[in-house]
């Protein structure tokens, strides 16, 4: 667990959703440890409502549909589903993404005060006030900031 006293809030894309229960992709192992952390490390995982329909359509499509809703039912049980609604798609329409769902998460993490957004796409998100990186990024701000973190403890505990 995480000695870093705030945690991030932090949003899952469609793609490390599925590399993170599709254990064949290159970066699943990256993908479980960050949703590992945001269940137990102190940070939150987050997900948009269509970021499951799309991980559900590829998931069916690779391994069936009684897979991919076990897969979608997990992710439910260790993510937090953003709201989403009409403020996230008109966002999306005027803004310069050039994806329209790409928009719509940029928008959904802006409106949430998200800390990053994972992704292997980081360059989806350029535009993006909230900072896209990929799993294995953000494996390595937490480390460092536990390491960080432990150091200012141990001061503390020398200086008392």
């Amino acid at each position: 667990m995480s000695m870093r006293s705030m945690g991030h809030r932090v949003l899952f894309d469609t793609n490390t959703l599925i590399d993170a229960v599709n254990s064949t992709r290159a970066h699943s192992e990256a993908a479980c440890r960050a949703l590992e952390y945001c269940n137990g490390g102190g940070d939150m995982g987050i997900v948009s409502p269509s970021s499951l329909n799309d991980a559900y359509y590829v998931l069916r499509k690779q391994y069936g549909e009684p897979w991919a809703r076990k897969a979608i039912k997990l992710l439910l049980d260790l993510l937090v589903v953003l709201p989403f609604g009409p403020e996230e798609c008109i966002i999306s329409a005027d803004s310069n993404e050039p994806d329209f769902e790409d928009g719509m998460i940029r928008a959904a993490a802006e409106l949430n005060d998200v800390d990053f957004i994972l992704t292997r796409d980081v360059k989806a998100f350029n535009h993006s006030t909230v900072r896209s990186i990929t799993c294995e990024t953000y494996l390595e701000i937490i480390a460092s900031e536990d390491r960080e973190a432990i150091t200012t403890l141990r001061e503390s505990v020398i200086n008392s």
